[in-house]
Order: structure tokens, then C-alpha cells, then sequence
């Protein structure tokens, strides 16, 4: 697998990706399918060349909250990303998950 870099990574490129699926894993041995559900583009401050943006992921029929915390989320091309993931809602597919991008 391959890894993305975390400092090049644009909202338009998830914005592409948007409704589709993607896997997390929430441990060594566990993981849930998810899909991007949004991506919203943010006014704050980043040091970077691009700008800061958020990104959704809702997990698919798995109804358990897991703690915020940095996970892994594998797209199905094998690229990767280690983010840190918080929890933001539950609703009847599964939890929704936000990581912000600054």
C-alpha cells in the first residue's frame, strides 16, 4: 500500500471522491466499509500551499461509536491515510466521522 501526503492533499480531490467507498480501520484486526459522505471547504489558517477543508465519512451498517483518535482509511486504488478521525453523529446507516484538514 501506499500512502498519501498528508501536506498535498486537496478538498477537490475528496470532492471527487465523494459517495464513494472507502474502509477504515478502527483497529488491528477491525475495520468498516464507509463511503465520503461530504467535503466542506474551511476559512482557517494553514501553513500549507492549500487550503484547510473537512472531510465526512459515514460507516455502512455498523453501529458503534469509536473514540476519536488517528485511523487508518484505505481507498479501494490501496493509497492510504493515518488521520485523526472524530465521531460527529449517529444516524440510521451508521456514525458519522469528521476530519478536518488545516
Amino acid at each position: 500500500m501506499e500512502t498519501y501526503d498528508l501536506s498535498q492533499i486537496t478538498a477537490a480531490e475528496f470532492k471527487a471522491l465523494t459517495g464513494g467507498p472507502v474502509v477504515i480501520h478502527f483497529a488491528e484486526n477491525f475495520s468498516l466499509p464507509a463511503t465520503i459522505a461530504a467535503v466542506s471547504e474551511l476559512n482557517g489558517y494553514t501553513p500549507l500551499e492549500r487550503s484547510s477543508f473537512s472531510v465526512e465519512f459515514q460507516t455502512n451498517g455498523d453501529h458503534r461509536v469509536f473514540a476519536q483518535g488517528i485511523f487508518r482509511v484505505v481507498h479501494p486504488n490501496g493509497k492510504y491515510l493515518d488521520i485523526f478521525l472524530v465521531p460527529i453523529a449517529q444516524d440510521p446507516l451508521g456514525t458519522r466521522y469528521e476530519a478536518v484538514f488545516s
